[in-house]
Formats: C-alpha cells, sequence, structure tokens
C-alpha cells in the first residue's frame, strides 16, 4: 500500500534510534530520532517518531540496508493507529549517510 494522502504528507530527516522490528511478515517498525533546533545557550533535544512501513521492497530494502544510527529521509503520512498512537507511515525510505 503507498502512503500518499497529500492532506497529511510528512518529510522527516533523521536517525534510526532503534532496531528493525518486524510487527508481521508484512511490516516494520523502527524509531526515528529528529534533532530539534534549540536556542543558543539551551540544551537541545530530539523528537522520537515510530516510522511505520508495509511496502515489500521498502521492507527489503530497510531490513538489507538500515541500521541503528543512519541518518535517513522519510516520506510519508501521518496516520493516528488504535489507542491514539500516531506514526509515520513511509513507502519512501532513503539514506543520507550511515553512522560509524
Amino acid at each position: 500500500m503507498t502512503f500518499n494522502n497529500s492532506g497529511n504528507r510528512v518529510r522527516v530527516t533523521g536517525f534510526i534510534s532503534s532496531d528493525i522490528t518486524s510487527q508481521s511478515a508484512y511490516s516494520i517498525e523502527f524509531k526515528l530520532a529528529v534533532p530539534r533546533k534549540a536556542k543558543r545557550g539551551e540544551q537541545s533535544f530530539n523528537d522520537v517518531f515510530t516510522v511505520y512501513a508495509n511496502e515489500s521492497s521498502t521492507i527489503t530494502f530497510a531490513k538489507n540496508h538500515l541500521k541503528k544510527g543512519s541518518v535517513v529521509i522519510v516520506k510519508g503520512e501521518l496516520r493516528t493507529f488504535n489507542k491514539g498512537t500516531i506514526k509515520i507511515c513511509s513507502s519512501d525510505i532513503t539514506i543520507t549517510s550511515v553512522s560509524k
């Protein structure tokens, strides 16, 4: 399923802060930490989002190439799941760099 609802599209750049976990044979999830800009003299922190993918090519790419610390661009849409959890549902993940 391609996530392309134009009403709630997001494009987020951050680093993977958790291991990629399989939710079922057809979906994966991982945590994406996005550094928030801080004013001078203030402590900075990260916003953490759950990224959900269920397209076979995206799952294969993620399992083969992504690891904790990879800096990626995630394009998708925000969706609210049961119990009020909000996730970025993506079918487009691009690596920008990999931590050492």
